[in-house]
């Protein structure tokens, strides 16, 4: 996996996908969806206002060439058309309840809920059909059954809720589908993204570690048809990532020089934030007596104002 680009919010984020060139952001206690450029600089080009919001998860539609946004705040899910025109697509869902939600092959919402209910809506909004209640963090169809899982393990059902296959000690908070079917999900609790035969439901590629790559606590992923990047939410955190060695080298990929300002950001942000404690001063000073090459390195001895944004106040910043 190749890192194109690492997105900082100061928020936690809910999810985020991608569509015809944009990316949409949604965080947790916002009553809005950022969309960004999808490609070099990653910058900021719309802010869709939602009243009430209290977002879940955020899915595309490849079939209807939307976004759609479960909202919990307000019991319904809203879809995003490609003029960013907003007009609520299923109402009077029950507020509190709703987890996640997937997008399926034909174009119709998979929605989990809170009471391990699993409900099917068509492409114009109306009510498909009630699943058998399966406790679980998330809900993909693949091949006409559905894989749902949680923290610890992963199961195929039919729609009819019986239990095909099962594996247990694979996490699987949120699941993707690539072009091939292949599964691939967040493993939270061990810091992973995999890739999973969607027959056997066996580990068939790690793609993503804490050591190697530095995500902790994945909670979203898209792998994206059109070009095969991969989404990945963590934390304050969004990545993109692409499979391809050469879009580090195309317009996908951010420079040196947006990477280098963005540190400086990154870095007046936690010296603001944190940098009063005695503690953080101490080992900045000691990066800079040693003489090692970090991130810290062009700053003053004593934090600094550097106008930024209050932490009332939503931001999100790009690497």
């Amino acid at each position: 996996m190749h890192l194109l680009k690492r997105l900082m919010c100061r928020k936690e984020l809910v999810g985020a996908v991608y569509l015809l060139g944009n990316i949409y952001v949604v965080t947790k206690e916002s009553f809005h969806v950022l969309v960004y450029t999808g490609h070099s600089p990653y910058s900021l080009k719309d802010n869709i206002s939602l009243s009430g919001m209290i977002a879940s998860d955020i899915a595309t539609s490849y079939v209807d060439i939307c976004v759609y946004v479960l909202d919990n705040g307000n019991g319904q899910v809203w879809r995003i058309g490609q003029n960013h025109m907003v007009n609520t697509f299923i109402g009077g869902l029950e507020r509190g309840n709703l987890l996640r939600m997937s997008v399926n092959n034909d174009g119709q919402l998979i929605i989990v809920m809170k009471s391990s209910e699993i409900m099917t809506y068509g492409r114009d909004g109306s009510l498909i059909v009630r699943h058998m209640s399966f406790p679980s963090s998330h809900a993909v169809e693949v091949a006409a059954e559905i894989v749902v899982g949680d923290d610890s393990s992963i199961t195929k059902i039919t729609k009819e809720g019986q239990i095909l296959h099962s594996q247990v000690g694979i996490g699987c908070r949120y699941a993707s589908m690539d072009r091939n079917d292949n599964i691939i999900t967040c493993d939270w609790s061990k810091h992973l993204i995999v890739e999973l035969d969607s027959k056997s439901l066996e580990v068939t590629s790690t793609l993503l570690t804490l050591d190697r790559d530095g995500i902790e606590h994945p909670q979203h992923v898209q792998y994206v048809l059109e070009n095969g990047m991969l989404l990945v939410c963590w934390m304050n955190f969004l990545d993109v990532y692409s499979f391809r060695q050469k879009a580090t080298e195309g317009y996908l990929a951010s420079s040196e020089n947006d990477t280098q300002e963005q540190q400086k950001i990154e870095v007046e942000i936690l010296e603001r934030e944190i940098g009063h404690s005695d503690a953080f001063k101490d080992v900045v000073n000691l990066y800079r007596r040693s003489g090692m090459d970090c991130i810290f390195s062009d700053f003053p001895q004593e934090p600094r104002e550097s106008g930024l944004p209050s932490l009332g106040e939503f931001a999100m910043f790009v690497t």
